[in-house]
C-alpha cells in the first residue's frame, strides 16, 4: 500500500527519467530507483533508444543485493519480447524484488496491465502512485501516449505575440517580438524535437534557417515546410543548407511538377500525402516514417493561417504562447490565432518582458489536462 514515505523515491525516479530526453524517442522516458530498508541502493534511467531499460540499469547499479527491495518505476515494467531489449518483469523477479511501485500503466497494447499481472502472479506486491503524481508520470511520456493512441507524433505549437495580439510587423514583415530568455526556451524546445514545422508563408516572409542555437542539442531536428503549391524558393536559407541539415517539403498532389527537381537537386526531400487523401498536415507529421524512424515530437512554429489549420484538424497537443509587453498598434500587422476552448491553461511564467503561457489539449488524451509539462520546469530554470 502506498504511503507518503514512498513519494520521495517515486519523485526521484521521475527526475531521473528526464535524463533520457532527446535520446530514447520513440520510446518513453523511464526512471527507476531501488530502495531497501528506506535507503536507495541503486538507480537508473532509460538512456538511449535500443539500450537497456531503466529497471536493469538500476539493478546493475545497485550497491547491495536487491533481494527484498522495492523498485520505484515511472512506467509499468514491460513483459513482451518483440522489441530490442529483454523484458523487464522477469529481470525484476529474478533479482528478488518484493515490491514494485509504478507511476502509470504502459499504454502499449503488448503490456497495458500485463506487466502488473505477471509481477503479482510472482507474489510481488504492486502499488500505483496517487493520481496527482500519476498524472505527472503520464505527462512525462505524453509523446509515447499520443503515438500509441493516435499513431502520430506529439505536436507542440508555439508563437510569440505583442500586447495587442500581433505576431508580425507591418503587412506581415518579420518582427522580433520575444526577448533573450524566451528565445533560449524556444531553442531548447527545438533541441528536444524531431522536426520543426513551418508554413510556406513563414519561409517567404522570414527566410528562417530553423536551427538550434545557444543550447546543447543531442540531435538535429528535421526542418519541414508545408508548401501545397511548391513555392519554396531555391535560394532560401532552408534550401541552401539542405545538404548539411535535413530538410523536407510537404506538398500536395496538384503542385506543379516542374518545381520538384530543383529542390531535390539541392538536397531537399519532397513528400506528398497518400493518393487516397489530400491531407498535407498529416503527411508533414508522418514525414519521418519514410526515413529512419517516425517522429516522436514535432514543434510547429506557425503563422495564424497554419495555426488555425492545425487547430481545425485537431492536431495540436500542447501550445506555448509568448506574450510580450509592448504593442505595435498597426492594423496591417497579422493577428494571432485564437486559442481554442479545448485547451486548458496549465502554467504561466514571467521571463523578463515576456510572459510564457502553456496550454494543454484536454481532448487529445486524459493524461495531462491539469498538470504542467516537464518542459515547464525547464522554462522556470531560465528565470
Amino acid at each position: 500500500m502506498w504511503t507518503s514515505a514512498d513519494e520521495p523515491f517515486s519523485r526521484r525516479a521521475l527526475g531521473l527519467a528526464m535524463g533520457g530526453r532527446g535520446r530514447v524517442e520513440p520510446n518513453p522516458m523511464v526512471g527507476c530507483v531501488i530502495v531497501r530498508d528506506g535507503q536507495v541502493i541503486g538507480e537508473g534511467f532509460h538512456a538511449a533508444f535500443g539500450g537497456p531499460h531503466a529497471e536493469p540499469t538500476a539493478l546493475s547499479a545497485s550497491t547491495q543485493s536487491p533481494r527484498g527491495a522495492t523498485a520505484y518505476v515511472t512506467l509499468e515494467p514491460c513483459c513482451h519480447t518483440n522489441k530490442k531489449t529483454p523484458p523487464c518483469v522477469p529481470t525484476l523477479i529474478e533479482a528478488g524484488i518484493t515490491r514494485v511501485v509504478i507511476g502509470c500503466l504502459d499504454p502499449n497494447p503488448n503490456v497495458n496491465g500485463a506487466g502488473v499481472r505477471m509481477l503479482r502472479d510472482a507474489s510481488i506486491e504492486v502499488d500505483r502512485v496517487p493520481d496527482g503524481l500519476g498524472a505527472e508520470c503520464r505527462q512525462l511520456i505524453a509523446p509515447f501516449l499520443v503515438r500509441q493512441q493516435f499513431q502520430r507524433p506529439y505536436v507542440t505549437m508555439k508563437w510569440a505575440q505583442t500586447a495587442d495580439g500581433k505576431v508580425a510587423g507591418h503587412e506581415g514583415m518579420r518582427l522580433q517580438i520575444s526577448g533573450d530568455r524566451a528565445n533560449a526556451f524556444v531553442h531548447t524546445l527545438r533541441a528536444r524535437s524531431d522536426a520543426i514545422v513551418v508554413g510556406i508563408n513563414t519561409v517567404l516572409t522570414d527566410d528562417p534557417v530553423l536551427t538550434v542555437r545557444g543550447v546543447p542539442a543531442v540531435r538535429t531536428p528535421e526542418r519541414v515546410i508545408i508548401d501545397r503549391k511548391l513555392r519554396t524558393p531555391n535560394d532560401c536559407r532552408l534550401v541552401r543548407t539542405a545538404l548539411q541539415l535535413p530538410t523536407v517539403v510537404v506538398t500536395s498532389l496538384t503542385a506543379p511538377s516542374t518545381n520538384f527537381e530543383p529542390l531535390v537537386e539541392r538536397g531537399v526531400r519532397v513528400v506528398w500525402p497518400p493518393a487516397q487523401r489530400e491531407d498535407v498536415l498529416l503527411a508533414a507529421l508522418a514525414a519521418g516514417d519514410w526515413v529512419q524512424k517516425p517522429y516522436s515530437h514535432v514543434l510547429v512554429e506557425p503563422g495564424p493561417t497554419l495555426a488555425n489549420a492545425f487547430f481545425k484538424a485537431g492536431l495540436c497537443d500542447r501550445l506555448w504562447v509568448i506574450h510580450n509587453s509592448r504593442s505595435i498598434e498597426d492594423a496591417s500587422a497579422p493577428t494571432a490565432a485564437t486559442v481554442p476552448d479545448w485547451f486548458a491553461k496549465t502554467g504561466e511564467l514571467s521571463l523578463g518582458a515576456d510572459t510564457l503561457i502553456e496550454y494543454l489539449n484536454v481532448q487529445s488524451a486524459g493524461y495531462h489536462a491539469t498538470v504542467p509539462s516537464a518542459d515547464f520546469t525547464l522554462a522556470q530554470d531560465l528565470k
